[in-house]
């Protein structure tokens, strides 16, 4: 596999100018920092708030720089594919498999939190990412609205509040729009890779779409094992067809387990 973060290494910190700042993130009332990094040989530039800058680093480490969800060459997004980010939280992933695509491929971005979801979109368009489009939804088990509990780290903002807890504690919560899985692939039709990091219900999520999984080719879960069993999503997904599971654990995650598993043929 060709080495896409390579050069991430090189990420730097560029406070943004108040021209800047206006003409770009007009009506935001709190400071925000750029994040610059490269990838697949592209300057990627992503805008977040400076009241969780670190942990948006060690996001955009996890994704962009020790490059977790490209580890393996048949996971990693190609010319043409379409790609469903379900969880996007800034847009890390989004943005990077966008560029991988091509313009001949397509990324749905999945966000249900409307407080980081106009920074999903100024990163998408600060990336020229016209290969994309955010679907402002929760992906549950059941159709309706449900409370999403906000975390101290918006990433971790969950429809688990004991998933909350565990990172740090609730902020607030808002209501959300859900959609199941099973509905969201029957509409795009065919995904060829599916990210699935939906903080705390994934095995509910994929048990719900059982019978739809044939329409994806490759998927990424980010399991959380503070609330979720592995061996549960590895079983969901066996069932369905999947083979050459491999489950990833890092250091620098510790609470969190990524299983890449593509469709037998």
């Amino acid at each position: 596999m060709e080495n896409y973060c390579s050069n991430a290494t090189s990420h730097w910190l560029k406070k943004l100018s108040m021209q800047f700042t206006f003409s770009i993130l007009r009506g935001f009332r709190a400071k925000y920092y750029m994040i610059s990094t490269h990838f697949a040989g592209r300057r990627l530039k992503f805008i977040t708030p400076v009241d969780y800058i670190q942990s948006a680093l060690r996001n955009l480490e996890h994704v962009l720089v020790d490059c977790d969800y490209y580890r393996l060459s048949w996971i990693t997004p190609s010319k043409g594919n379409t790609v469903l980010d379900a969880g996007a939280f800034l847009g890390f992933y989004t943005v990077s498999s966008s560029v991988l695509v091509g313009s001949d491929g397509f990324v749905y971005s999945i966000e249900p939190n409307k407080l980081v979801i106009p920074l999903l979109h100024s990163n998408i368009s600060l990336n020229n990412a016209l290969n994309t489009r955010i679907i402002p939804v929760a992906i549950c088990s059941e159709r309706g609205y449900r409370r999403l509990f906000i975390g101290e780290y918006p990433a971790v903002s969950s429809l688990t509040p004991d998933h909350v807890d565990f990172h740090g504690g609730i902020t607030g919560y808002i209501d959300v729009k859900c959609i199941r899985l099973n509905d969201l692939l029957k509409y795009i039709g065919f995904v060829d890779i599916l990210k699935l990091d939906v903080e705390g219900v994934e095995d509910a999520v994929l048990r719900e779409a059982f019978n739809e999984l044939s329409r994806v080719g490759f998927i990424i879960v980010e399991v959380h094992t503070d609330v979720v069993e592995p061996l549960d999503v590895e079983e969901v997904l066996s069932k369905a067809g999947f083979r050459d599971l491999v489950l990833y654990a890092s250091s620098e995650m510790p609470s969190q387990v990524l299983i890449y598993a593509r469709r037998g043929k």
